[in-house]
C-alpha cells in the first residue's frame, strides 16, 4: 500500500500533538483532536506551495515523504471517508468534505484547483471577502456546521476574516458508529474516577461480562473497542491506553511518541480474552486547539512566515505573497453504550503579506486514559485524546 508509511507517520503525529498539548494545557486537561483533519488541512496547503515551505510541509508531515502522504489524503478523500458513506450495512456514517473559498476577485491557478479538485475532493468556491467578510465567515461556518451534524458551530471567530482575506481552506469531519458489542445500559453503574490530583469523582462506567481484545504490556494495557462493520473495505477501532499507575498517562504518552511503532502493534489485536472486572467510563467531550501555536511549536514555521512562506502555486496572478495567518482546529468526541459519535473540523485561514495471557484480565479505566479511533485496515487516526476527568462535558 503506498501510503502506509504515511499513515505510520500520521498515527506517529497524534501522539506527538496530544504530548505536546497535555504538556502545553497541563495533563489535567481533557483533549480530543483530529490528526486526520489536521493531515488533510496541510496536505490540501502543501500542494500550493513551492521551495522550502513545500520542503518543511512535507518534513512535517514526516519521513514518508511528499508522494506517500499526498496519496493517503487522497485515499482518505476519495475512498475512506468517501462524502456521505453511511455504511448502508450497518457500519459506521463518515463523512469528510474539504473546500478552498477563494476571494471573487482572484482566481486559483489551474493546477492547483484541478489536484484540490481532483485529488482531495476539494471544491473552490468564489467568495465575498472583500465586500462582504462577516457574510463569508458565517457562510463557512455554516458549511462546517451542516457537514459535521451541527457538532461544530462557529469555528471561525469573528474577526478571523476581513476585507484582505485571499484564502480559506476548510475540511469537516464526522464520524458516528456503533459498537460491535454494545453494551447493556442496565449494567452501567456510578463509581470512582481517580484524578491525577489524587481526587475523585464519581462517573457513570459501561460494564460488560463479554469476552474483550485486551492486550497487556509492560505498564500499561490496550482495549480494542471495534465498530460494528458493513463488510467494506474499512474497519474502525476505538483503542483505549491505560496505564496501571493513576498518575501514568504523561509517562505512557511520552513512551508512545517515542516508540509510536507501538501503536502499529495493537491493530493485530485480534483475539479475545475472558475479563473479571471490566469498567469503561461514558464521556463527552468538545475541544477547541489553538492549532497556529501547536503546529509552531512541533516545528512547522515557513507558511507563518510572511517573509518566507511560498505558496506561488496557489493563485494565479497574486498581487503579494500569501501567507497562513491562522489555523483553528475543534473536535467533538462523545462515548456511551451503542457506541461513538465524533466530529472535527480544521480551518487555514491565508493572508498576505504483546504478549497475551489466556488467564482473565481487568481492564477498570477508572483513571487517566488515552484513546485513539483508529481505521485498522489502513492504520489512520482519525481522532485521539486522552480522558483526565470523565465528569467534565464539553
Amino acid at each position: 500500500m503506498e501510503h502506509a508509511g504515511a499513515a505510520r507517520d500520521e498515527a506517529a503525529f497524534s501522539v506527538r500533538v496530544l504530548r505536546h498539548l497535555a504538556s502545553r494545557d497541563g495533563s489535567g486537561a481533557n483533549l480530543a483532536v483530529s490528526p486526520l483533519s489536521i493531515h488533510a488541512a496541510l496536505v490540501l496547503l502543501g500542494a500550493g506551495a513551492r521551495g522550502a515551505t513545500l520542503d518543511q510541509i512535507v518534513a512535517f508531515l514526516g519521513p514518508a515523504g511528499g508522494p506517500a502522504h499526498a496519496a493517503l489524503a487522497s485515499h482518505v478523500a476519495l475512498n475512506m471517508l468517501a462524502a456521505d458513506s453511511s455504511g448502508g450495512g450497518g457500519g459506521p456514517t463518515l463523512r469528510f468534505a474539504n473546500g478552498v473559498w477563494v476571494e471573487a476577485a482572484l482566481r486559483l491557478k489551474d493546477a492547483y484547483a484541478r489536484v484540490a479538485a481532483e485529488h482531495y475532493r476539494a471544491e473552490a468556491r468564489p467568495a465575498t471577502f472583500k465586500s462582504r467578510p462577516e457574510e463569508a465567515r458565517l457562510q463557512i461556518n455554516q458549511w462546517i456546521e451542516s457537514a459535521t451534524a451541527g457538532r461544530i458551530k462557529d469555528l471561525l471567530p469573528q474577526g478571523s476574516i476581513h476585507g484582505g482575506t485571499p484564502v480559506v481552506l476548510a475540511n469537516a469531519l464526522y464520524f458516528k458508529g456503533a459498537w460491535e458489542g454494545k453494551f447493556d445500559a442496565s449494567l452501567t453503574q456510578d463509581g470512582a474516577f481517580y484524578l491525577p490530583t489524587g481526587g475523585q469523582v464519581r462517573v457513570p462506567f459501561m460494564s460488560s461480562t463479554s469476552k474483550q481484545y485486551i492486550a497487556t504490556h509492560p505498564g500499561y494495557k490496550v482495549l480494542r473497542l471495534p465498530y460494528a462493520s458493513s463488510g467494506e473495505h474499512k474497519a474502525f477501532s476505538m483503542y483505549i491506553y491505560l496505564p496501571d499507575a493513576h498518575d501514568g498517562l504523561p509517562g505512557l504518552v511520552q513512551k508512545l511518541s517515542s516508540d509510536p511503532a507501538s501503536l502499529e502493534s495493537e491493530r493485530t489485536l485480534t483475539s479475545k480474552l475472558p475479563v473479571r472486572a471490566f469498567r469503561v467510563p461514558r464521556f463527552t467531550m468538545s475541544c477547541k486547539t489553538k492549532a497556529t501555536e501547536l503546529l509552531r511549536d512541533l516545528g512547522l514555521t515557513l507558511p507563518f512566515d510572511p517573509i518566507s512562506a511560498d505558496f506561488g502555486d496557489m493563485l494565479e496572478s497574486s498581487p503579494e505573497p500569501l501567507v497562513v495567518s491562522e489555523v483553528y482546529h475543534e473536535c467533538f468526541v462523545e462515548v456511551n453504550e451503542e457506541g461513538t459519535e465524533a466530529a472535527a473540523a480544521t480551518a487555514v485561514v491565508m493572508a498576505f503579506g504483546c504478549a497475551r495471557p489466556l488467564a482473565p484480565v481487568d481492564f477498570v479505566a477508572d483513571h487517566p486514559f488515552m484513546f485513539l479511533i483508529q481505521e485498522d485496515l489502513s492504520g489512520v487516526v482519525v481522532f485521539a485524546g486522552q480522558v483526565v476527568n470523565p465528569a467534565l462535558s464539553g
